[in-house]
């Protein structure tokens, strides 16, 4: 067709999708026309590849004059015989320009690119890293957010690295890690601003801070104490039944606190009475930090427990008082009472560590531990666990039975166990 304002002016406009009309010189250069544009575009390979581009130059009406669309056309044309893709340069240019803090915020609202749930649809990252990521950033890297984040070096990297791992070296992994993790989701494949993320040099030069996984946990032959003191030293506390069942109920399933009391902040659900099943025996726990949800069953104690508790808690949710108020999720003031008559110092955490070793220690299998704890296997060439299958709710009643027998046995038995 004629490149001219009045040729173009008379093309119809299709009812529903594009149509494409040529000109004749460059090869390529077009004009793309949808029910509400029109656009000049260029369309050709990238030399020494079988990449086809489609390039759009501009809006029809960004031209008055017509022909300098056709310049740009030609700019095109020459980019993509030099082996330039045009596309890939714009996206390269865009990355360039990116400051770190802008670089952070699109990887924070960017959707998950691995772990559970990854590949089934879109799904965005929890409230809880979301707020972790900005957290640990802004600490640690808050001279650096207006930079652009193309001006971050392998040195730069390993001085702060340094500087932060002197006082904190779990935080300095972390702050690196989500560091690594925001430079690579803006260092575009097609054209990157860095041959290799800065962030890997401290790999290259045996960099990362060397941590140790923490342990707090409850001593086995210390269990039956911590128990009667959860019992009989939190009368008088302000929510003494609450912050009593809710101590148990942690102790007896290795749940996480906000699996029970829930974080609007973080993105958790408290624990509802329509997720318990007192007939059945089972607990489920919804969307849970893996985003999956994760049912177990309840021992004969747990079972008794959660009925009693029913009978004066809200209608809504587990560990709340009768009038439906959600108590608060902070134990302290209920641990340190238990620390102070048994000399045994633990935190929430420690419960489910607590959990984890008396598993252990009472030689339930491994593949049943980590369905206990809601453990996703990270390793998808586990023959073994192919060969076990799916482990069941009901294949977990007599482990946990086993597990509850343990830890609520009384004293005595503690001692004839120590003796024997």
């Amino acid at each position: 067709m004629d490149l001219t304002k009045k040729a173009i002016d008379a093309l119809p406009t299709p009812a529903s999708g594009q149509a494409f009309h040529w000109f004749d010189s460059p090869k390529g250069f077009g004009l793309r026309v949808t029910p509400t544009t029109k656009a000049f575009i260029f369309e050709g390979r990238v030399r020494g590849s079988n990449k086809k581009r489609r390039v759009t130059l501009g809006a029809f009406d960004e031209f008055p004059d017509p022909k300098k669309a056709r310049a740009a056309a030609i700019k095109v044309a020459a980019m993509l015989n030099e082996g330039t893709d045009p596309s890939a340069e714009k996206e390269r240019k865009k990355a360039e320009a990116m400051t770190l803090k802008e670089a952070m915020t699109q990887y924070i609202d960017a959707p998950k690119k691995k772990g559970a749930g990854y590949g089934s649809g879109i799904k965005m990252k929890k409230a809880r890293t979301k707020r972790d990521i900005e957290t640990v950033m802004k600490r640690h890297f808050a001279a650096w957010m207006d930079k652009p984040a193309k001006s971050i070096t392998g040195e730069m990297v390993a001085k702060r690295q340094k500087e932060i791992a002197e006082t904190a070296p779990t935080q300095a992994n972390l702050a690196m890690r989500y560091l690594r993790a925001t430079l690579n989701h803006v260092n575009p494949k097609s054209a990157p601003i860095f041959e290799a993320n800065p962030v890997e040099a401290l790999k290259e030069r045996n960099l990362w801070a060397d941590t140790k996984r923490k342990t707090g946990r409850i001593d086995r032959d210390s269990l039956p104490d911590w128990v009667a003191a959860v019992q009989t030293h939190l009368i008088g506390l302000k929510y003494e039944a609450e912050h009593r069942d809710a101590l148990l109920f942690l102790l007896l399933t290795g749940a996480r606190l906000a699996e029970a009391f829930g974080s609007v902040r973080d993105g958790y659900p408290a624990l509802r009475w329509r997720d318990v099943d007192l007939k059945r025996r089972t607990i489920t726990f919804r969307d849970t930090k893996n985003r999956t949800d994760h049912e177990l069953p309840m021992g004969d104690r747990l079972t008794a427990i959660l009925t009693a508790r029913k009978e004066f808690a809200g209608p809504d949710f587990v560990f709340s008082l009768s009038n439906g108020q959600m108590a608060p999720d902070d134990l302290r003031g209920a641990f340190a009472r238990i620390e102070k008559a048994t000399g045994i110092r633990a935190t929430a955490h420690d419960l489910r560590r607590t959990f984890a070793g008396v598993v252990n220690s009472l030689d339930i299998s491994a593949y049943k531990l980590k369905r206990l704890l809601n453990h996703i296997s990270g390793n998808k060439n586990d023959v073994t666990a192919g060969y076990v299958g799916d482990i069941s709710t009901d294949d977990l009643r007599e482990p946990m039975q086993r597990i509850e027998d343990f830890m609520l046995r009384e004293p005595a038995e503690a001692s004839t166990s120590e003796a024997a």
